[in-house]
């Protein structure tokens, strides 16, 4: 009798089967609570990337605890969230934050296992930079731009154009020049004669000749370097529009301004003029973004007509912190370049010029201005405004790539400088 009690194994299935349910069910229970403990860090993770994306951009004014804590509000264990900030760096153009959060949360069913407590950490970083924007807005005021309203369609989509890239949050670090062009480009009486005092052999305009070598180079001494004579071509006589191949009066380079009332009221004043210096046009917009030019800054500050805010324009071109563009726009193609066989003679008589550089030598000339912008990394858009032929390739080959030209025709031209602000932003937006 004591041998078959001792021997008798019939409830040792009961013993295992219950010692197997305590597992099942220990195991089913972990498995609710790294249930609820994922759930809790995928609240969590979202809360601190919204917050940290928040804390971070460049418009926040909060204090970078408060915001996050301020993403965490809605989640009903928020008083308990420990919020630590990694890092947080605050600059005018850019802001970086780091931060971690963590919880301790409470198991249901791990105490079985002598776990009571589960301790669940996230984190996540964001950075905001803004860069600051160099831009030379290159614009054709040429004789032909009267034709379909071309000049008055332009003023309409370039004040558009400033209003958009001139904003309260991004005119502290932009600058816009404007550079008008015909046959050449005036660089205005008070800048030519702080760069090249004593040079002038007339008061009409102030244009710089150019010799053929200096394009596809940086900026040139301006120092005894020839004053272009004031003449026309083929609109002697003309009423419509002003016949000179330098443009004259309001017609001249606007300097680096941040102003946008400023700079749409002298959009408003460009006048139409004779030639299509397309190259002079993309000389000058390069200049003003080349670090070597410094004198033509220096000597447009000293004539009042550039903030002193700007003086440190422009900047170096490998600097990282600021972005160069040039947008260039025209509606023909390059014509060559005349000047008077005699530099005296009165622009009251008719023309007597000669022929100095043919098409494709002033084609030659865009392109190799085109290209060292390109090679300097500044980002080149165009725009063929109702071009025809040849026209269209001078425009996409000068582009940083046929993606940035544009061919528009009538009030499509607004469109073109909406893409192309559009396109500023993101360049210059980075998180």
């Amino acid at each position: 009798m004591k041998r078959s009690i001792l021997n008798d194994a019939t409830g040792n299935v009961a013993i295992m089967f219950a010692i197997c349910l305590s597992v099942m069910a220990l195991m089913a229970g972990a498995g609710i609570d790294l249930a609820h403990r994922e759930l809790i860090r995928r609240e969590l993770q979202g809360s601190l990337d919204r917050g940290v994306l928040a804390a971070a951009s460049l418009s926040q004014k909060q204090e970078t605890e408060k915001t996050l804590r301020d993403y965490f509000k809605t989640l009903p264990y928020a008083d308990d969230v420990t919020i630590t900030i990694g890092s947080s760096i605050a600059k005018s153009t850019a802001r970086e934050v780091a931060a971690s959060a963590s919880y301790v949360m409470k198991t249901a069913f791990l105490p079985l296992a002598g776990i009571d407590t589960m301790r669940i950490e996230v984190v996540a970083s964001a950075t905001e930079a803004r860069q600051n924007l160099e831009l030379s807005l290159i614009l054709d005021v040429s004789g032909s731009m009267g034709e379909n309203n071309r000049l008055g369609n332009l003023k309409v989509a370039a004040r558009q154009f400033v209003e958009a890239l001139l904003t309260k949050e991004t005119r502290a670090y932009t600058s816009l020049s404007i550079v008008p062009f015909a046959g050449q480009v005036s660089a205005g009486a008070a800048v030519f004669d702080k760069l090249n005092p004593g040079g002038r052999f007339h008061d009409y305009s102030s244009c710089f000749e150019f010799s053929a070598e200096r394009f596809g180079n940086l900026t040139p001494s301006f120092k005894n370097r020839q004053q272009i004579a004031h003449f026309t071509d083929e609109y002697f006589g003309r009423t419509d529009l002003q016949p000179w191949w330098c443009p004259v009066g309001e017609t001249v380079i606007t300097y680096h301004s941040n102003d946008a009332s400023y700079l749409k009221a002298r959009i408003d004043k460009l006048e139409r003029h004779g030639g299509t210096g397309t190259q002079f046009g993309m000389q000058w917009g390069l200049m003003l973004l080349d670090p070597t030019g410094a004198a033509i800054t220096n000597a447009a500050i000293a004539g009042g007509l550039m903030p002193k805010a700007f003086a440190n324009r422009p900047a170096k071109f490998e600097d990282e912190s600021t972005l160069k563009v040039i947008v260039l726009m025209t509606d023909g193609e390059v014509m060559g370049q005349y000047r008077p066989k005699d530099p005296y003679r009165s622009p009251d008589l008719p023309p007597d010029n000669k022929y100095i550089t043919n098409k494709a030598t002033a084609v030659e000339q865009l392109h190799r201005v085109c290209d060292l912008a390109k090679e300097k990394g500044v980002v080149v858009f165009t725009i063929g405004f109702e071009v025809e032929g040849i026209a269209h390739e001078q425009m996409a080959r000068c582009a940083t790539s046929r993606a940035h030209y544009f061919s528009v025709k009538g009030l499509q031209i607004a469109e073109a400088f909406k893409s192309i602000s559009g396109s500023i932003r993101k360049l210059r937006l980075t998180q």
